[in-house]
């Protein structure tokens, strides 16, 4: 399901049957949001409360993604797992407009192998009264001043975020229009993760050969929403190999309907294509 809410038609990632079947690698990303549940969960998740809770902070209107850096250390079976989340606040960081809310989610299994480590930056809307805490976690990466060496462009469907939220993200922005205009948008707009979702397919079936397994770290910085139906552009540069040969992919996305920038500052790190393949075996 996680898998045709971001575009999939892969096969190996959307029928349990296929020989290469496997989960697409930022499906953990939203395991903070559905936990063990099957059903409807409410908005926000425990998780989310609990960050709140701890950070001392008090929602006052939207509640916007900033940033998200998913590092897989070992890729989710696709049999399933008895999987344990724990999270924990690393940064509060007050802003003019807002207060960027900074966590760590860590995912591992009942022997304590750690499969994701996902840190979190959250934006909140008016709040501008937060105590400040901790360092910053975001990254500073350079989009190459070069053409892109890869570019792939896509539409979305306008029921793209009806399909997406089943994953566990059941904020309301992303389907009711009163709660849309409440919050300043003129309709409802398309998650940020799942725009991520889209890019990350992108730049895997250009650089990865498709395959999920290969993937060790992902990060986005989200600068703009994008609302369904819109099409995303996806430029990418490839930078030189490491000497343990992996492969560091730099990409941008933006809307092409409105010439607009939403996600910026990106990359992706691959792994060679034998040691991950290995790995996952």
């Amino acid at each position: 399901l996680y898998a045709l809410g971001i575009g999939c038609k892969d096969l190996r990632f959307i029928y349990e049957h296929d020989k290469h079947f496997e989960v697409f690698p930022t499906y953990p990303l939203v395991l903070g949001f559905k936990g063990d549940s099957s059903d409807v969960v409410p908005y926000p998740s425990p998780p989310m409360l609990a960050s709140l809770k701890t950070s001392g902070i008090k929602k006052k209107g939207a509640v916007l993604d900033g940033e998200r850096h998913l590092c897989i250390l070992k890729p989710l079976p696709g049999e399933g797992a008895r999987l344990y989340l724990t999270s924990r606040v690393v940064g509060v960081h007050p802003k003019k407009s807002g207060t960027v809310l900074e966590s760590e989610m860590t995912i591992s299994d009942k022997e304590g192998d750690i499969y994701a480590i996902i840190t979190t930056g959250s934006f909140y809307v008016g709040v501008t009264d937060s105590k400040p805490y901790g360092k910053s976690h975001s990254r500073n990466v350079v989009t190459p001043s070069r053409k892109p060496d890869s570019i792939v462009e896509e539409t979305t469907s306008l029921a793209q975020a009806a399909l997406y939220r089943l994953s566990g993200d059941y904020n309301p922005l992303h389907i009711d229009p009163k709660k849309a205009k409440e919050l300043k948008f003129p309709r409802p707009i398309l998650h940020g993760l799942c725009t991520m979702g889209h890019s990350v397919r992108h730049v895997l079936q250009t650089y990865g050969d498709g395959q999920g397994t290969r993937v060790k770290s992902v990060g986005v910085r989200f600068s703009s929403p994008v609302y369904p139906g819109e099409t995303l552009i996806t430029k990418m540069w490839k930078t030189p190999t490491t000497e343990a040969g992996n492969v560091r992919i730099v990409f941008e996305t933006s809307v092409k309907e409105r010439n607009k920038v939403v996600m910026k500052r990106c990359e992706m790190v691959l792994c060679p294509r034998a040691s991950r393949l290995t790995s996952a075996l």
